[in-house]
């Protein structure tokens, strides 16, 4: 069976910033030509590496945000027959994704207006830090940096009680530039359906991450904007302007468990207070005081919230954290535990959905796991139709379809 975009040509130019979006767009389907510089994209320099010895073709990161995709080679600095040739890829592609800097492929006369004066149906998304204007577009940044600037880290951190004067967290994982990957594919996938609707028209995508970021502040933005207050960060729950009762708690097996609300209706919780009282908890939760929803649920300074959160402490303390979560789900609770790697890798629930995928590539003797796809699509599913490409392993293919009449 054949992907969801299946018959689209996309050509990349992106490294760590815009990878992402690339993949997305090859994991269903697209064929992704990934151009990059003799030297190899930047991003194969991201450990960590099979092994550990570094390697063009050893980079693990790499392996993950370039499957599906093909590598192509071109000098486009110092050769005018590469860049002749990369002009004719990208006029013959749908899509071309970018993440240099504003204005750095107009040199090479691949840039939206130049492309679409002969190919006007193509669909240009750039990638950048802070857009293609503005006092800060030739800024330079970074995932750490980004998140910082766009807002995010202020609302990421703990309470003061888990670590006193700690400063805002930097999330791990990049999201900053996934977060700007995920905004680019949306504005590409509604581009694609406009080119549909309208006849072959394609357009020019802007996609900042600075303003990506700001998107995701949560309640951050709307509390500044419309209060004038800023948020306090705290552990494992989200940002609020007062101090929230705790959503996580240490269960009696060391694990630590997180709730999130506590019987938002009169049946879910009789079902949980019921439960607790019968491990001795929670005698006082009778009383009609409790009986009003709103009076039970956290963040809004009442006190039989607190009282509830301070015994439901209590409870998951003198329970095992699989016995808190398998408990809650039964009551109808959004409660889970706080996983570990290794425990994600051995729960069943991913294996019965087939989440994982084995690649191969240089220095490994077996196959390596790997998330696969997010999404199940029941007539053009995800596959993974070939790992990461090494350096420059489709250059010849990729010229000789060019050359094809």
């Amino acid at each position: 069976m054949s992907g969801p975009l299946t018959g689209l040509r996309v050509v990349e130019f992106c490294d760590e910033l815009g990878q992402l979006a690339g993949k997305l767009l090859a994991d269903m389907g697209a064929d992704v030509i990934k151009v990059e510089p003799p030297s190899g994209s930047s991003a194969r320099t991201i450990g960590p590496f099979v092994k550990d010895i570094p390697g063009p073709d050893r980079s693990l990161n790499f392996w993950y945000y370039n499957t599906n995709k093909r590598s192509a080679t071109f000098d486009l600095e110092n050769s005018d027959e590469d860049r002749a040739v990369v002009r004719r890829l990208c006029l013959a592609a749908d899509i071309v994704i970018e993440d240099r800097s504003p204005g750095a492929l107009a040199a090479h006369g691949l840039d939206y207006p130049s492309l679409a004066a002969e190919a006007p149906g193509i669909i240009y998304c750039a990638i950048t830090p802070f857009g293609q204007d503005g006092p800060w577009a030739q800024y330079q940044t970074s995932d750490l940096v980004s998140l910082a600037l766009g807002g995010p880290m202020a609302m990421n951190g703990y309470d003061p009680e888990d670590a006193p004067g700690a400063p805002p967290i930097h999330g791990n994982g990049d999201q900053a530039y996934n977060t700007a990957c995920h905004a680019a594919l949306h504005g590409i996938l509604a581009a694609l359906l406009v080119r549909t609707k309208s006849g072959g028209d394609g357009q020019y995508i802007d996609c900042s991450m600075h303003e990506a970021l700001s998107c995701t502040t949560e309640v951050g933005m709307p509390y500044w904007l419309y209060k004038r207050e800023n948020v306090i960060r705290q552990t494992g729950r989200h940002a609020a302007a007062q101090r929230t009762e705790r959503w996580m708690y240490r269960a009696a097996d060391g694990r630590d468990v997180l709730i999130f609300g506590v019987g938002r209706d009169n049946r879910t919780w009789s079902d949980i207070k019921t439960w607790m009282q019968s491990h001795g908890f929670g005698k006082q939760f009778d009383e009609e005081r409790f009986d009003d929803p709103m009076a039970r649920q956290p963040a809004r300074g009442t006190p039989e919230a607190k009282e509830i959160l301070a015994e439901l402490g209590a409870f998951i303390a003198s329970q095992p954290a699989e016995e808190i979560y398998r408990g809650g789900q039964q009551r109808g609770q959004a409660w889970g535990i706080v996983l570990a790697p290794d425990e994600m890798l051995n729960d069943p629930h991913w294996w019965d959905r087939g989440f994982f995928a084995e690649v191969t590539g240089e220095g490994v003797d077996e196959p390596v796991l790997m998330p696969g796809a997010p999404y199940i699509f029941s007539r053009t599913p995800w596959e993974l139709r070939r790992p990461a490409p090494k350096l420059g392993e489709h250059t010849d293919e990729v010229r000789a379809e060019l050359a094809a009449p």
